[in-house]
C-alpha cells in the first residue's frame, strides 16, 4: 500500500469516528409516541401493562421496552414492543433470542399484515412448542427483516432523523403456549398493526 493510500486510509477513518462520536450526541426522536398511543383497551380487546424480569432490565438498557399482556376475543397474547432510539444494540433478530434461550426453530413464515408482513414462528424447547408473530414497524410500513431495520436505523443516524420515524420491534406470543389464530387476532386488534 502506498503513503498516499494510507493517508487516506487514516483520513477515512478519522472521519468515521469523528461522525460516530458526533451522532451519538445528536438527539434523534424516538418512536414513544407511537408506542404509548397503543389503546390498553378497545372494542374487542383489552390489556394491562406487565412486569419486565429485573434479570431482562440489563439486556435492553436504555431502549424503551413495553411489557402488555391483551385479552383479544376469547385469546390471550403478551405483546413486546422494544424502541431502540437509544439503545440499537437491545434490538435484533429475534431468532438470536429464541436460540439464545435454549428455543429451536421449526418454522419461520411470512405473515401479511396490514402494511406489509410479519414472521411467524414456530419453536420447541423441551418437548413445548408455542409460535410467536414478530415484525418491525416505522408507523407506515411492516417488515420482518432484521437487515432492512438495520439499514433503516443506520440511514435515519446518517440523516439525522430526516429519513424517517424510528422503527420499533413488535413480538406477539400466546400466554401459556396456547394456540393462536393468528388472522382472527389482526382483525380483531388492528391498533397493534397499525403502531
Amino acid at each position: 500500500m502506498t503513503t498516499r493510500n494510507q493517508k487516506f486510509l487514516w483520513l477515512g477513518l478519522t472521519l468515521a469516528v469523528t461522525l460516530g462520536l458526533l451522532w451519538q450526541f445528536y438527539p434523534l426522536p424516538d418512536a414513544q409516541p407511537r408506542v404509548r398511543a397503543l389503546p390498553r383497551s378497545g372494542l374487542n380487546f383489552a390489556g394491562q401493562d406487565l412486569t419486565i424480569p429485573p434479570g431482562m432490565l440489563p439486556l435492553f438498557g436504555k431502549a424503551q421496552v413495553v411489557k402488555r399482556g391483551y385479552q383479544v376475543a376469547d385469546q390471550r397474547v403478551i405483546v413486546w414492543i422494544i424502541d431502540g432510539a437509544h439503545n440499537r444494540h437491545a434490538v435484533h433478530d429475534p431468532l438470536y433470542c429464541l436460540r439464545g434461550d435454549g428455543w429451536r426453530v421449526i418454522s419461520q413464515n411470512n405473515f401479511p399484515v396490514e402494511g406489509g408482513e410479519a414472521r411467524l414462528i414456530r419453536a420447541e424447547k423441551n418437548g413445548h412448542e408455542t409460535d410467536s408473530l414478530v415484525w418491525f414497524s416505522d408507523g407506515s410500513e411492516r417488515y420482518a427483516s432484521a437487515l432492512r431495520y438495520w439499514w433503516q436505523t443506520t440511514l435515519r443516524r446518517l440523516t439525522l432523523g430526516r429519513s424517517g420515524p424510528e422503527p420499533v420491534l413488535i413480538t406477539v406470543q400466546p400466554v401459556s403456549g396456547a394456540p393462536i389464530n393468528w388472522r382472527q387476532l389482526t382483525d380483531q386488534f388492528t391498533p397493534l398493526f397499525e403502531l
